[in-house]
């Protein structure tokens, strides 16, 4: 019985190394691959943008102040705005 069930776990494995080094092969050898790593690098990117200010610079993501119209603004350019001081 523990043969069988020993059997078993080592063929999930090697179904599953087989499979990780197709998705492996797929992601950086065929032009496919190459889209979603371009797609991936993107998002990374645009979120590094968003969470940093021209003026004060990078912003840790939980410290941005969401505005009613959905935008999301550094606090400082927030507290310079609702009190009219700009430092």
């Amino acid at each position: 019985m523990i043969a069988i069930i020993l059997e078993w776990v080592l063929f999930v494995l090697l179904v599953a190394a087989v499979g990780g080094v197709a998705y492996g092969g797929m992601l950086y050898l065929t032009p496919l691959g190459r889209r979603i790593r371009e797609t991936r690098n993107r998002l990374e990117i645009d979120r590094e943008a968003e969470l940093s200010c021209p003026i004060h610079g990078t912003v840790p993501d939980g410290d941005l102040v969401r505005l009613p119209s959905g935008e999301r603004l550094c606090p400082f350019c927030y507290r310079e705005a609702a009190q009219g001081k700009i430092e």
